[in-house]
């Protein structure tokens, strides 16, 4: 069973409901697509790491003449290269797109590309619809859920889009904006009250940020007051705990049901930190001691219940290979899970343009990483990642950090029923992330070949 249910193609079907749709979520199901389907036209939206097996679909399906359209992050990000292999690339948020391409499609007049704000594309040589303006998420229907016949342990839901920090490594910015969104709160609620599930907030924080405490203050009132009371976890940012109000999102969110929250701390190198413009979402100041506000704000948060898992990206100039082991003792000192990479840079991110322009980007063939660091070798950061896996997923250390955990939560006022129901999902949420960090390794090993590890 996978855990998060996929949302995209499910609100294309509700801003399009007049038609058919069959759906297929690979993740999951393991039979063979039917390449023989008696369909019109094939919707593909996948992320970069399956970008080689989407154009591999997509071929299969345009040899059979049929129109293929892609959509989602990756083609978004490298859209002419998308278009190789497609029909049509929808660039950005699909909603108010997906019907203008759909009766485009039915006359016969079907574009190159569909594009929504920020994003843009090159009109000289293509057929492109640009939509002129950002959409409205307040007017979004609620996703057709129904089009999915599998099941998954998280529903997942959606409040807010945008984010003004701006990474160099993310998107997020370059697809969605920098200004934040926000879809009706009653809306968001109501969607929530159908859950049977624990189900996945997905927006860029859960926390809020200084512009938008408000929105999410109303937001966690009510749905602490829906009549069934549901577990729910989502991404997170450290600065929220350094501002009052950020404080008291904190406090309603674990209130209405947040159990853990995976936070993007991205690196304890304070240079790295600054260079990759990460420095703004950690609630700190240059003249600070940014390891002591860091664990200030990481415990602040844990207080309230919340356990944390830290997801770290290594390999920055500013980097070593001590960054590795310097990480795994921060992340066990602070009792969060470990989840520590090494830094790629995605087509189409500011970091990827950077790097393009100095000569520090290699092919991901045979190399860990398409970024080129001087002293950090292939060998050297399976051996720090395998320390990780160690040092931060034994047993041992999964029951400590849940008996810690649990601490947290009593002493924030749960009962103890729902104490011990949280603590059992922070053990079962540890196990899941041990698993895809061995799946990690394993795929790495498998990558550097015969290198003598």
């Amino acid at each position: 069973m996978q855990p998060f249910s996929p949302l995209s193609l499910p609100i294309l079907a509700s801003v399009a409901p007049e038609h058919q749709y069959i759906f297929h979520d690979m993740l999951i199901e393991k039979e063979a697509l039917n390449y023989d389907l008696d369909v019109d036209l094939v919707g593909i939206s996948y992320r970069i790491a399956a970008e080689k097996e989407a154009f591999k679909i997509a071929g299969r399906f345009r040899s059979k003449n049929k129109t293929v359209v892609f959509g989602g992050p990756q083609p978004t990000a490298v859209p002419y290269l998308a278009k190789e292999h497609a029909n049509a690339v929808v660039v950005g948020e699909g909603e108010l797109l997906w019907p203008v391409l759909l009766e485009d499609f039915k006359t016969g007049n079907l574009k190159d590309f569909y594009v929504c704000p920020p994003n843009k594309i090159n009109n000289t040589n293509y057929r492109v619809f640009n939509l002129d303006y950002i959409p409205d998420l307040s007017k979004h229907p609620m996703p057709n859920r129904q089009i999915s016949k599998n099941k998954y342990v998280f529903d997942m839901v959606y409040a807010s889009r945008g984010c003004p920090i701006n990474c160099d490594f993310c998107l997020v910015s370059d697809i969605f904006g920098k200004k934040c969104r926000f879809r009706n709160i009653d809306d968001v609620v109501h969607e929530i009250s159908t859950f049977k599930n624990y189900y996945y907030l997905i927006d860029e924080t859960v926390f809020g940020r200084s512009g938008s405490y408000e929105y999410y203050k109303e937001l966690y009132e009510k749905i602490y007051k829906l009549p069934r009371r549901k577990y729910w976890t989502g991404q997170a940012n450290l600065d929220a705990a350094s501002n009052p109000k950020g404080r008291e999102i904190i406090r309603k969110a674990a209130r209405s049901g947040l159990v853990y929250a995976a936070i993007g701390i991205e690196s304890i190198n304070k240079n790295t930190l600054i260079s990759s413009g990460s420095f703004a979402k950690m609630g700190l100041k240059k003249s600070e001691d940014h390891l002591e506000i860091l664990e200030k704000n990481i415990a602040l948060i844990q207080n309230e219940g919340i356990s944390i898992s830290g997801w770290f990206a290594i390999g920055y100039e500013s980097d070593s290979i001590q960054t590795y082991y310097d990480t795994v003792d921060f992340c066990i000192k602070n009792h969060i899970f470990p989840m520590i990479s090494p830094v790629q840079a995605l087509p189409g991110s500011r970091l990827y343009k950077k790097l393009n322009d100095k000569n520090k980007l290699q092919n991901q063939f045979g190399n860990i990483t398409n970024v080129i660091h001087t002293s950090i070798k292939d060998t050297d950061i399976i051996k720090a990642l395998e320390y990780s896996f160690r040092k931060g997923f034994t047993i041992s250390r999964i029951i400590k950090n849940t008996f810690f955990c649990a601490k947290k939560i009593k002493k924030a006022g749960n009962s103890f029923n729902e104490t011990i129901h949280k603590s059992i999902f922070i053990f079962a949420t540890q196990n899941k992330l041990k698993k895809i960090v061995r799946q990690e390794i394993k795929r790495m090993r498998k990558k550097i070949g015969k290198k003598n590890i």
